[in-house]
C-alpha cells in the first residue's frame, strides 16, 4: 500500500513550503486565489506566464499593478471645479467619507458576493495563471497601459515575476462551434463595424489541448475576418490573439504596437534579452526561422 504522505502536491506550478503555509500572497495583501481551477465561458481578463514556482508571486504583483492603474485611471468623483468648497466645515466630513467609500470599493471584500474586480484563478498549468477581470473593465486597454507605462519608465521596474501578459476580451468553449462564436462577436468591432480596410495577423498559442492546432486554427479565425481585409505578418493594423487552453478559447485584438511592446511581455520590456553578437564573417549566430504563412 502506497504511502498517502508521498502524495505529489496537486497545485500547479507552486508548491506550497512551511514556512508560508500555502499563503500565496504577502500577509499584508488580503486577496486569495479564486476557489475554481477553471476558465469559464464569458469570461474576461488576462493571462499571465511566469517561471515555473513562482505563479503565486507573480499573480500578486500582477494584481498589485491592476489595482494601482485601476485607482491610476478612475475618473473624478464628477464634481466641477470649485464645486462643494464654500462649505468646508459641514461638508468636509462628508466628502472624506466618500473619498474612503471609492477607495474601499475598489478592494476586494472576504464576501463571496463581493470579490473584487480582479480575481486570480490558478489553473493546473505550471508557469500560467488567469485574472478574471469584471465586465466593466476593458482587459484589452488594461494591458496596453501597463506595458506602455513600463516601456516609458524603464528605469523604475515595478515588477519581478512577471513575464508576458495576455489579454482575453472573451472566453467561450472550444468544442460545437464555440470559436466561430467567440470570433464572431470578438471580430465585429474590429472588423465588421464599417470603417477602411485592415491589414491583420493572427498569432495563437495552444496549451493542454491535442484537438486544435495553428494549422487548424488559424484559418478558422482568418475566415470569420471576412473580406475587404488583407493579411499582413508584420505590418497589420490589428493583431488577433487567440488562446486555447484545455478546452476553453480566449481571444482579443490589439494594436500595431504589440511588437513595439515586446509582445506585452514586462520583463523583457524592463530588462530586454541582449540580442546576439554576430559571428565571424558577419553572419549572426541566431537560428533563421522562416515567418509562418497564414491564410488569406
Amino acid at each position: 500500500m502506497s504511502n498517502p504522505a508521498k502524495r505529489p502536491h496537486d497545485g500547479g506550478g507552486d508548491k506550497p513550503s512551511k514556512k508560508s503555509k500555502n499563503l500565496w500572497f504577502n500577509k499584508s495583501n488580503t486577496r486569495q486565489w479564486s476557489n475554481r481551477r477553471v476558465i469559464e465561458r464569458g469570461d474576461a481578463g488576462m493571462f499571465v506566464t511566469s517561471n515555473r514556482g513562482k505563479e503565486g508571486k507573480c499573480v500578486s504583483e500582477l494584481v498589485d499593478l491592476l489595482y494601482q492603474d485601476e485607482e491610476a485611471s478612475a475618473p473624478s468623483n464628477g464634481k466641477k471645479e470649485g464645486e462643494g468648497e464654500a462649505d468646508d466645515n459641514d461638508d468636509g466630513d462628508d466628502i472624506e467619507a466618500q473619498i474612503r467609500k471609492e477607495v474601499d470599493g475598489m478592494k476586494p471584500k472576504g464576501s463571496k458576493n463581493n470579490k473584487g474586480p480582479f480575481q486570480p484563478i490558478r489553473l493546473d498549468i505550471p508557469c500560467l495563471a488567469f485574472i478574471k477581470m469584471d465586465k466593466s473593465l476593458d482587459p484589452v486597454q488594461i494591458a496596453h497601459r501597463l506595458c506602455a507605462t513600463a516601456r516609458a519608465n524603464s528605469d523604475q521596474k515595478r515588477s519581478r515575476w512577471i513575464q508576458r501578459i495576455t489579454p482575453v476580451t472573451l472566453t467561450q468553449k472550444v468544442l460545437g462551434g464555440g470559436i466561430e462564436q467567440l470570433s464572431r462577436e470578438v471580430l465585429k468591432p474590429h472588423f465588421h463595424s464599417g470603417g477602411p480596410s485592415k491589414k491583420y495577423a493572427i498569432r495563437t498559442s495552444i496549451r493542454n489541448n491535442t484537438t486544435w492546432t495553428r494549422e487548424t486554427l488559424i484559418p478558422l479565425v482568418a475566415s470569420m475576418v471576412g473580406p475587404g481585409h488583407s493579411v499582413d505578418l508584420k505590418n497589420y493594423d490589428a493583431l488577433i490573439l487567440v488562446d486555447i487552453v484545455q478546452n476553453v478559447c480566449g481571444m482579443s485584438v490589439v494594436g500595431r504596437d504589440y511588437d513595439e511592446l515586446k509582445r506585452y511581455n514586462l520583463s523583457e520590456i524592463y530588462e530586454p534579452t541582449p540580442k546576439p553578437k554576430p559571428a565571424e564573417g558577419g553572419v549572426t549566430s541566431e537560428a533563421k526561422t522562416s515567418a509562418p504563412v497564414e491564410p488569406k
